[in-house]
């Protein structure tokens, strides 16, 4: 990694970093793989009641090409680019891709009468924490907590 990409990322606190750079990618690429390798576990993270329908399996093979397309931009893009425009552009594409996936899983829920925090199984508890935990860092880091400019000590 060049210095410039070294003093850029050293602008960014180290729980952005963690999370856009090694585990977002470590999670869409696993998503990736149950979606191409076992779709029915992948289906069944959402709801229990849904049936796995191999004449979709197209579905979830273009879902997880999306994933692989997370994992990419967010493992590799990130790292090669040295402007906080382009980190934001691509945090903001996954929070209003991350709102969306949120919405259909209550949708879901909703459906199968489990909408209720106190009914939920532990995969919806994984499943709504791993949207809603990152999302939370998304906002802040969009909103620029912690993020130092160049020449600035912290943005606050």
């Amino acid at each position: 990694m060049s210095s410039d990409s070294d003093a850029f990322l050293a602008r960014i606190p180290i729980a952005y970093r963690t999370l856009l750079l090694y585990v977002e990618p470590c999670m869409a690429l696993s998503g990736s793989f149950l979606c191409l390798f076992y779709p029915r576990v992948f289906l069944h993270t959402f709801s229990p009641y849904l049936a796995y329908h191999s004449d979709n399996q197209i579905i979830y093979n273009q879902l997880a090409a999306t994933y692989i397309l997370f994992a990419f931009n967010q493992a590799v893009v990130l790292r090669v680019a040295n402007d906080i425009r382009v980190w934001k552009a691509i945090v903001m594409g996954i929070l209003l891709c991350d709102t969306v996936h949120l919405w259909a899983g209550f949708v879901v829920m909703h459906q199968d009468g489990t909408s209720s925090p106190a009914v939920w199984r532990l995969e919806d508890w994984v499943a709504v924490g791993s949207l809603v935990v990152p999302m939370s860092l998304r906002i802040a880091f969009l909103a620029g907590v912690g993020v130092r400019d160049e020449g600035q000590k912290k943005v606050e």
